[in-house]
């Protein structure tokens, strides 16, 4: 494993496609070793997002708008296609790549899918109809279509909820990320 960053180190996390980066958000490490990539991302965090809300990302430019509260914990397994969530009163999955280290902290790439899990053990597929918009425009293949839907299903099999994480705090004394002056 390339070296890890310590506990409340600030970090860079990309999401990119090819050469093109469709969102940035700046957090704080919380765990980072062989099996988990823990992060937390507090409010007002800064962040690169499209600029127009409810379309495609790939294509779009990209404008500072600060994470928003709540803050969010973010568990990502070492070489998984997803990330959990944890959010009030719900968990959610990203589906994305598996994480890349770099010397900024990581870069991934979203794939648009994701799960909503209640305490309850409702789930919920969300935002299934970016995923085929994507495939309808020739961002991703219908064969990576399946393979981020397949992920999803394994996800739910393993219902990996609870996680062991719920009743973590973040470190009062850790500074807000930045974003460096280029990316």
């Amino acid at each position: 494993m390339a070296e890890s960053f310590a506990p409340g180190h600030p970090i860079v996390v990309r999401h990119t496609r090819g050469a093109r980066t469709f969102l940035v958000w700046s957090a704080n490490v919380v765990a980072d070793d062989d099996t988990l990539l823990a992060l937390w991302i507090p409010a007002g965090a800064p962040c690169l997002r499209p600029a127009v809300r409810d379309e495609l990302p790939y294509e779009q430019e990209l404008v500072e708008r600060p994470w928003q509260p709540p803050g969010v914990l973010q568990l990502w397994p070492a070489g998984a296609a997803h990330a959990i969530w944890l959010l009030g009163d719900a968990w959610y999955v990203n589906l994305q790549e598996p994480f890349r280290r770099t010397a900024l902290g990581f870069d991934t790439a979203d794939q648009l899918l994701d799960l909503v899990r209640t305490r309850d053990g409702k789930w919920r597929w969300k935002d299934d109809h970016e995923l085929a918009s994507a495939v309808e425009e020739g961002f991703l293949s219908a064969d990576e279509a399946a393979t981020i839907r397949a992920e999803a299903r394994r996800v739910i099999a393993a219902d990996p909820f609870p996680t062991g994480w719920e009743a973590w705090e973040p470190e009062p004394s850790w500074p807000l990320p930045g974003l460096p002056p280029s990316l």
